[in-house]
């Protein structure tokens, strides 16, 4: 949309779920790193740990039905290779991750037994870790794809350019195209990664030392919500 200001962009981008889910992602986890530095005002640590718990609960709220999206992409993969069991593993764990994560919303408001709250927390971890394992395995795969076909469209454009004939624009943008899905695949591989530590430490229940560090976990969280923001912004 060329004409479309960055208010007509911010207003098309938190009118959908996703936009307001990280947004409030990267408020979360802001919050939580301006706590993990240990402000010295006791008070300003204390609003700030229970912003970051609601906003927590909140996006909660926002995900009700999004293990949906998982199951249509199982249903409508045409993928016929043993790579369909990556996308299992991925689309499965996250779909699982999701629809626990409603559970433990409805836990919170007082719809479930408060005594479910540590099991659904286990599994959520549990499946989220295993569907981030199969995501950085797909991205892998995908990113080396993006890559080649690359370097073989830059290879042409370098044939071209030797024999003096004209690039036109349109192959010029095709590899622009190709240099940002790159960036954008290596930026999302990044937030798999820093979302795996925060789910690790929860499966161990934080008895890994130096993985349960709040700062560590905070700058993870909030690089994750950031790729997010990014990669929805410009969707």
């Amino acid at each position: 949309m060329a004409s479309e200001d960055f208010i007509d962009k911010t207003s098309r981008f938190l009118a959908r779920r996703e936009g307001i889910d990280k947004t409030l992602k990267v408020l979360r986890y802001s919050a939580r790193l301006a706590v993990a530095l240990g402000p010295k005002d006791p008070e300003l640590a204390k609003r700030l740990s229970s912003f970051e718990k609601s906003v927590g609960v909140s996006r909660k709220a926002y995900r009700l039905g999004k293990f949906l999206q998982d199951v249509n992409s199982l249903r409508h993969s045409k993928t016929r290779d043993p790579t369909f069991l990556l996308e299992l593993l991925a689309y499965g764990g996250e779909g699982v991750y999701y629809f626990t994560e409603q559970l433990t919303w409805l836990v919170k408001a007082g719809a479930l037994s408060k005594d479910l709250e540590e099991r659904f927390g286990r599994i959520s971890a549990t499946a989220e870790l295993i569907g981030y394992a199969g995501s950085i395995w797909l991205s892998l795969l995908k990113l080396s794809k993006l890559m080649e076909q690359e370097r073989t469209l830059e290879n042409a454009l370098e044939k071209l350019a030797k024999d003096g004939a004209v690039v036109d624009a349109k192959t010029q943008a095709k590899l622009a195209a190709l240099r940002f899905q790159r960036r954008l695949r290596c930026a999302l591989v990044v937030q798999d990664l820093a979302d795996s530590l925060m789910a690790l430490n929860d499966v161990t229940g934080g008895r890994i030392k130096g993985l349960n560090s709040p700062l560590l976990l905070a700058l993870a969280g909030l690089t994750s919500g950031c790729v997010s923001f990014f990669k929805n912004w410009n969707a």
